[in-house]
């Protein structure tokens, strides 16, 4: 949402006008341009409980992204986005990462405290938009990741968009990559002088095209793309939507897959002595539904999720985090690395106040099969949402996770408060 207007160059200019006389005013300056983005505090409380005892953690999570969107000469316009992203441990002095400067690593996806996230310059023509930089994905098979590359987009046709995207640098240490970790190619010999540099998954190109289309009551999109030497991942969604004696309804189906390349991959166990071991690959399939209904303050949604995988390998159907795919509760299911068959039903219900707050449950099941095994699982949670104004919003969650097998057990409690511009 936008707040208000600001030039790129009033940015610059700003410490220059009270010294260069010839400088344009402040007002002049403040022009074509466009600011978004939110600003977003997190406490987190979490609680894993294994045959080996119990782990409690709790951290507060600051967290900034802040766009500038700047129409430059003709058809061009310039997008310089930056981000402030810290955690600091709850009761702890030791490990605030409020610092910014030398040897800051940070928290999460980006290396340090603050950055510039995205950075690149867009030219449009007609229908047509080609955006050239760092920029966000905006995949159907990602949620917030990062990359260096080309987005073109094209709605001549009515209703209808067309994507095309080529990225030659992800942003690989994204922390919701399953498979960020994996190592590719042919493994090094350890006795070697010399060892060739460690190749990931993120290292490699992506390529995509998509169509994006809304026709009332029916909307659709279908995705391609290729993980260059990795895999191909493919997607079909289909929502209908309609309204019926005052009751908004909708109907999703998804169909997704990945088409695995590489027959295996590598985890480093240690670096020295260099100890690695093997991960197979193969591919997977995804199907999904989901029927939802909104009326009288009152929401709740069905839906039932199949995931089987083509052999006993592991393999993916997002690349990073949940992608647009159907999911439910918060830290129970994962599409980025699969290692087994999964069945997966969830129910969600809730009620909204006088359109301010609302109160609502999630319950999500799960069948895994692990080596001839099935595994249960089940995380119900409890929700209380407060929209205070069109900008700012408070929510509050608590979600409990049973794994049978004496498997690991989770709590997690989230307090958050977000503005958004």
């Amino acid at each position: 949402m936008k707040l208000f207007k600001l030039s790129l160059a009033a940015i610059v200019a700003a410490g220059a006008l009270t010294s260069v006389a010839s400088a344009a005013s402040l007002e002049e300056a403040i022009k074509n341009v466009d600011v978004s983005g939110y600003a977003r505090y997190r406490f987190d409380s979490r609680n894993t409980t294994t045959v080996a005892g119990q782990n409690t953690a709790n951290a507060h999570r600051f967290t900034s992204d802040i766009d500038f969107k700047a129409a430059l000469d003709d058809n061009f316009f310039g997008v310089i986005g930056f981000r402030y992203d810290s955690v600091d441990v709850s009761g702890e002095r030791a490990n605030a990462q409020t610092n910014v400067g030398v040897n800051d690593n940070g928290f999460g996806e980006y290396g340090q405290t603050f950055n510039v996230r995205q950075f690149y310059l867009g030219y449009t023509a007609g229908n047509t938009t080609v955006q050239a930089g760092r920029q966000v994905l905006g995949t159907f098979f990602t949620d917030d990741m990062v990359g260096t590359g080309i987005k073109l987009l094209n709605s001549d046709i009515s209703g209808l968009t067309l994507a095309a995207i080529a990225f030659d640098n992800l942003q690989g240490n994204d922390g919701d990559m399953g498979t960020r970790n994996l190592l590719i190619g042919a493994r090094p010999n350890p006795l070697a002088s010399t060892r060739p540099a460690d190749e990931h998954v993120y290292d490699r190109n992506l390529y995509g095209v998509a169509a994006i289309g809304s026709y009332d009551p029916v909307s659709f999109q279908v995705w391609y793309a290729a993980l260059d030497s990795v895999a191909q991942l493919y997607a079909l969604d289909v929502t209908l939507g309609a309204n019926l004696g005052g009751a908004d309804l909708s109907l999703q189906a998804q169909y997704a897959g990945s088409s695995v390349w590489a027959n295996n991959a590598r985890i480093r166990v240690t670096q020295n002595p260099l100890i690695e071991t093997a991960v197979e690959l193969d591919d997977a399939q995804f199907l999904a539904v989901k029927a939802g209904a909104k009326a009288f303050g009152f929401d709740g949604s069905v839906g039932y999720v199949n995931i089987n995988t083509q052999g006993s390998g592991a393999s993916l159907i997002s690349l990073e985090d949940q992608g647009a795919f159907i999911t439910a509760g918060e830290d129970l299911l994962d599409y980025t690395l699969i290692g087994a068959d999964q069945s997966i039903y969830f129910v969600t219900a809730g009620y909204t106040f006088a359109d301010k707050v609302r109160v609502g449950a999630d319950y999500v099941g799960s069948r895994a099969e692990e080596r001839g095994n099935y595994v249960d699982a089940y995380e119900a949670v409890a929700r209380v949402d407060y929209k205070y104004s069109k900008k700012l919003n408070f929510k509050t969650w608590y979600s409990y996770i049973d794994r049978d097998n004496n498997e690991a057990d989770a709590k997690h409690l989230r307090f958050e408060a977000r503005y958004n511009f």
